[in-house]
């Protein structure tokens, strides 16, 4: 099994797949939200795991049109809470072969896993990149910690982390790493990590050098060092921002810069990418409605990159756009004078060629 594909789906209307403790077996385990279950061919896995709100008539309708749907019969499990017999009503209607009781543990995963599987999921390796994603997680985690706190940045971490990236996507490609990200990260950790593996890709395949290439890589990693500061219901709220809310998380470029220049040892062009990142060339962009030629390559590349990897995330409250449709937005914001054309076509090049 550990050299095989991804074995259990486990589908959820949970924010971020919280429900699912699956970082202990990524190899096998992969979570999607209920909203993309109608795209999603079920005919390969092994066995699917719901957690959804069983007592709603929309959830049980798109389970019924998916699960009952099937040509063969996938062992299906549902999750369910302690006495609501409608949910272990629903839960049979839609041929439940075991139920677990909320919330569900790791141990209760690996029970459902290994029943399924018929082998021991301890024996299960993490894949490399997995390993790769989850140090890198953890150093921006550190960096966010330092940032709080006022001390001085991790730079040896930092470094590390970026290397083992340009290696994790240089041999396993784009796809690989935004899939692995996406199924086991999530908000702004999830987005950092999307945008470095982005950044990364781009900067191989259109042939930049080992130094550019790092470069853009920490500068991924640290582009939104700044919102550590930010509440977390503000970054992650689902719905439009009003403009207070707008405004604290319009700090976060300054506050980024401000950190980092003094308290690590970063070259001037990454410092302008984090400072400046969400300028556009048409001078509609903060913190300091740069223009043109006030924006550098590097912070153009980082900012065309971040857009992409944000409208690549997978949210509680919305899917993850495809490569075609995120590269459309892009390509719509060139037309409108804020990106630069020829650097997102070189970001179609590089992501058609992953």
């Amino acid at each position: 099994m550990a050299g095989s594909s991804v074995a259990v789906l486990l589908v959820t209307d949970a924010p971020s797949g919280a429900s699912f403790p699956v970082a202990r077996w990524p190899a096998i385990a992969r979570v999607e939200p209920l909203s993309e279950l109608g795209k999603i061919d079920l005919s390969p896995f092994s066995a699917i795991l719901v957690d959804a709100d069983l007592s709603s008539s929309s959830t049980i309708d798109r389970l019924k049109k998916s699960l009952l749907a099937l040509e063969r019969n996938i062992p299906r499990y549902f999750l369910v809470t302690e006495g609501r017999r409608v949910e272990m009503v629903q839960a049979n209607v839609l041929g439940a072969h075991a139920t677990e009781t909320r919330p569900l543990t790791a141990e209760g995963l690996q029970r459902l896993l290994t029943s399924t599987l018929r082998e021991p999921l301890d024996e299960l390796p993490d894949t490399a990149v997995t390993v790769v994603a989850q140090a890198a997680s953890k150093a921006l985690g550190s960096a966010f910690e330092a940032l709080r706190a006022d001390t001085t940045l991790d730079s040896a971490a930092m470094a590390a982390a970026s290397n083992d990236i340009v290696d994790s996507v240089g041999a396993g490609g784009l796809g690989q790493w935004l899939d692995t990200v996406r199924a086991h990260h999530h908000g702004t950790y999830q987005h950092c990590l999307l945008v470095t593996g982005v950044l990364t890709n781009f900067a191989q395949k259109v042939g930049m050098s080992g130094a550019d290439i790092s470069k853009l890589t920490t500068a991924g990693l640290l582009h939104d060092i700044g919102k550590a500061t930010i509440p977390v219901a503000i970054l992650e709220k689902p719905g439009k921002l009003t403009p207070e809310e707008f405004a604290e998380i319009a700090r976060h470029p300054v506050e980024g810069f401000d950190y980092l220049t003094a308290h690590a040892n970063l070259g001037p062009d990454i410092l302008a990418a984090v400072r400046s990142h969400h300028e556009y060339l048409d001078g509609s962009g903060y913190p300091d409605g740069l223009m043109g030629s006030q924006i550098g390559d590097l912070t153009r590349i980082v900012t065309i990159c971040d857009i992409y990897g944000a409208l690549s995330e997978r949210r509680a409250y919305k899917p993850a756009m495809s490569p075609p449709e995120a590269l459309a937005i892009l390509e719509d914001m060139c037309t409108a004078g804020k990106l630069e054309t020829a650097l997102v076509r070189a970001l179609r090049e590089a992501v058609e060629a992953r």
